[in-house]
């Protein structure tokens, strides 16, 4: 298992796998040939029959045949492989090594690559080998795997399983090919996470964004989260971070500290709010050195009234260079919190004053140094090598060396500048008329921060420097912080200006790398951004950078569209970046560009997608995230506070009517919607369920309609017909079927949800609005009924099709069988409509 992730922590290595042989004995036959040399007969070995032979020589065979068999069948198809390359010898004997595989992976791909070229049928016929050595080391691990009477270990045997997922792996990659077969990879990964003590929703996340061997790994990663009995959480919700403020106690630094609680200016914080401003605290050192180290620990505690060796102010929020404020984003069950008071232990305010000071001066620091240290490389070639780097790489190493940390050092350790930023605990009132204006600011107050900072207890108990990009994405997006719908609110607020506090000082995101090293400094001005980049071009031409170094960044992205490189680090990453899309979806520039309704639509489904996975201790605050996380501009931040001042069960229709734009996906989701006119296709809350359609609705112009364009189905009469009640109108068929004259094709309908008990609604025309086409889905997918919305009064009028929303259904391709009693006179004649037809719902 050497190809796999190995984290810096981690808390135990990958099992070590011995050869069972005393050298391979593979000799390069075809599976079955070479099972038929050996005497086991393969149909035995499928129906789990493992007793052909004694243990030791079936154990011995099993792992020639299926292990060192399935690298020869696929990596050797075109030409024979090395395979001794795969055993290594150690102190204790011989073993199976895969240190290689990644690399054969890619020469593999390079040759069907030339066989295509070649001869397309013998590069199908290769693929269809491949396919085929897949299909019996599938088929025979399963069996090992549920067999009571399994001859190898059970690390040999999870052995084959990772093999196996690893060309799978690398199927999909190179041609998003391998759809299907599975390695129970995830089961064993989820068995694992559990007896670790992992919550029950960090593995459910996991088990949904990663896939097998990313999430394998991820099992082996070590956690230091608080100590906390998971066995009560479940997989949507983890109690951990569940505050209830009838009990909560903010926390010290440490235990048994008693140190005061600090309160900045309660009538400054007031006179700011009605000013239309926001407040930031100020915390300047009246003293050479503040008493606490870089874990936040403080030996001394605050005298009556007062902040110690701090002076705490409250100042106005400013965006200006000379008094710019860091946003903090926390989790209240990290101790920072308090429901009762603006006001926090001494020793946490100087845990914050340690923790925030120098915070930009940290991060340049780290990347200087690494610099003139020759750390920083290219991330790779073929993806994010950008023309900054190397010059100043070799400019630091050649002009500069070991000198700049000699000078900065002393600078950096006796800084002692006033921090200026913003917290939640300390800058929203409790009393409700300020706390709402407070919260209808969140959006200016993260907009305008120089950096947002993400404060994780668990985070801050690991160094990022050395972690590779995929430990540390993945230790981000299992962290309490990613749990909860507020934190992602300041996520998504703050764009790309925000960074993780490690034990080591801050990290960005290691996602979407085309941020650049000054982009919380002087890029953030355009004028000066003009000027760095002529210097860049200056700086790269006196060390000698020549042209051809400089691969330009629409090139790299085509060269890693391309995937011709298999890594599983990179699988690791895409997946991750998964987790993050929604937040990534609000970081759209608030420009003119974002005005285009497909760029409005697509922020509302990725901060809905990116809420579904948080949690909130009230309901009603997901909605408070949402829209705010949504709105662009500062029209729609001053209707916020409207929509708070609202009770909160008619939020969610107000906020669609004031929106020009809204998901399709609307339509179709589960979930409780509004029983009132124009709005029983809304929902009532931002519900936690994916919006998996990337279609929107637009506004009609004077209208409180909106205009989708979805496929459907027309149907020439009302259901009443087919429509039979007990007494008392209750339902009894929950499905009808239509059938389309123009294709001959049968369709059934059935109710997702229960539609009203009044029939009424069923005696006029009705039609179908349809997430997806029926039968447009790949091959692979099988006949899968789509999702669509049942529409009552529906009527033609020009191109567009009027109706009223109904409830969900479900539609699918209807077989007919030699005893189905459906006759043609008993079907509902419908019309099939296309993806572009228009339809208002209302």
């Amino acid at each position: 298992m050497d190809h796999l992730q190995v984290f810096r922590y981690q808390a135990e290595p990958y099992p070590r796998i011995p050869l069972f042989s005393e050298k391979i004995v593979y000799n390069g036959l075809s599976l079955s040939e070479y099972a038929d040399q050996c005497g086991f007969d393969i149909d035995r070995l499928y129906q789990r029959d493992f007793t052909q032979h004694p243990r030791d020589q079936t154990a011995s065979f099993l792992q020639n045949w299926l292990f060192f068999g399935s690298l020869q069948g696929i990596l050797g198809s075109q030409a024979p492989i090395d395979i001794n390359q795969f055993v290594e010898k150690d102190e204790y004997g011989l073993r199976l090594c895969t240190k290689t595989l990644e690399a054969c992976l890619t020469t593999w791909r390079a040759e069907i690559d030339a066989l295509a070229e070649e001869s397309p049928e013998k590069c199908r016929a290769a693929l269809f080998n491949a396919g085929m050595v897949q299909n019996t080391l599938n088929k025979i691990y399963h069996n090992l795997t549920n067999s009571t009477d399994n001859p190898l270990s059970p690390e040999a045997t999870l052995a084959l399983g990772v093999l196996g997922s690893t060309f799978d792996h690398s199927f999909k990659w190179f041609w998003d090919l391998g759809r299907g077969r599975t390695w129970g990879l995830h089961n064993v990964a989820a068995a694992r996470m559990a007896a670790a003590g992992w919550c029950p929703r960090d593995i459910a996340v996991s088990r949904e964004f990663f896939s097998e061997l990313p999430m394998f790994c991820a099992s082996y990663m070590e956690r230091r989260s608080a100590p906390f009995d998971h066995w009560d959480c479940t997989s949507e919700l983890c109690l951990l971070n569940q505050i209830d403020e009838t009990t909560y106690v903010t926390q010290h630094r440490t235990k048994g500290c008693q140190c005061q609680h600090v309160l900045p200016d309660q009538a400054e914080i007031r006179r700011i709010i009605d000013a239309g401003g926001f407040p930031v605290i100020c915390l300047t050192s009246t003293t050479p050195a503040v008493n606490a180290t870089k874990t936040g620990s403080a030996s001394s505690s605050a005298p009556a009234g007062g902040a110690g060796g701090l002076n705490v102010e409250v100042k106005a929020g400013s965006s200006a260079t000379s008094n710019y404020y860091m946003a903090v984003s926390h989790v209240w069950s990290d101790g920072l919190g308090n429901p009762n008071a603006n006001s926090l232990p001494y020793c946490q305010i100087e845990f914050l004053y340690d923790r925030l000071n120098g915070m930009a001066w940290t991060e340049a620091y780290a990347f200087v140094s690494d610099l003139a240290d020759g750390k920083i490389q290219e991330y790779d070639e073929e993806w994010e090598q950008t023309k900054i780097i190397k010059p100043l790489s070799k400019g630091m190493k050649a002009v500069l060396g070991a000198t700049i940390r000699n000078v900065v050092t002393p600078i950096h350790k006796y800084r002692n500048s006033p921090v200026r930023f913003w917290m939640d605990t300390l800058c929203v009132p409790l009393d409700k008329p300020y706390r709402k204006r407070a919260i209808s600011q969140m959006k200016e107050v993260y907009a305008k921060a120089h950096m947002t900072i993400v404060l994780d207890s668990e985070l801050q108990a690991f160094e990022a420097r050395g972690c590779s990009d995929e430990e540390l994405v993945t230790r981000m997006g299992i962290s309490g912080w990613m749990r909860r719908a507020w934190t992602f609110q300041e996520g998504a607020l703050a764009a790309d200006m925000m960074r993780f506090s490690f034990h080591d000082g801050p990290t960005t995101l290691p996602l979407w790398k085309g941020e650049n090293f000054f982009g919380s400094f002087a890029y953030s001005n355009p004028k000066t951004a003009k000027v760095i980049a002529s210097l860049e071009e200056k700086f790269a031409n006196w060390i000698g950078v020549k042209e051809e170094e400089k691969i330009p960044q629409s090139r790299l992205y085509e060269m890693a569209l391309a995937r011709k490189t298999f890594s599983l680090s990179r699988i690791a990453l895409e997946d991750s970046k998964q987790l993050f899309i929604g937040m990534k979806a609000a970081w759209v520039s608030l420009s003119a560009y974002y005005s285009i309704p497909r760029q409005q639509a697509n922020r509302m489904i990725g901060v809905w997608n990116g809420l579904r996975i948080r949690a909130t201790s009230h309901e009603s605050d997901r909605f408070i995230c949402y829209a705010t996380s949504c709105a662009s501009t500062g029209s729609e931040q001053k209707v916020l506070q409207g929509l708070l001042n609202l009770p909160h069960e008619k939020r969610m229709k107000s906020w669609v009517g004031m929106q020009p734009v809204v998901p399709s996906g609307l339509l179709f989701i589960p979930g409780e919607r509004y029983d009132e006119p124009g709005y029983r296709w809304v929902p009532t809350k931002v519900h936690p369920v994916a919006l998996d359609d990337d279609a929107f609705g637009v506004r009609e112009p004077q209208s409180e309609s909106f205009v989708f364009k979805k496929p459907g189905f027309i149907i020439n009469r009302g259901l009443d017909m087919e429509t039979k009640e007990k007494p008392g109108g209750t339902r009894t068929d929950q499905a009808f079927t239509i059938f389309d004259s123009e294709t001959g094709l049968r369709y059934s309908v059935g109710f997702i949800d229960p539609p009203p008990a009044n029939a009424a609604w069923a005696s006029g025309p009705t039609a179908v609005i349809l997430k997806l086409r029926v039968g447009n889905r790949a091959p692979e997918y099988g006949l899968v009924k789509e999702t669509g919305a049942l529409l009552s009064n529906a009527v033609e009028v020009g191109s567009r099709v009027y109706g009223d929303f109904v409830c969900r259904v479900e539609v699918g391709l209807h077989v007919v069988t030699d005893d189905d009693e459906t006759s043609e006179i008993k079907l509902l004649q419908a019309r099939l409509l296309e993806d572009t037809q228009e339809w208002l719902i209302r």
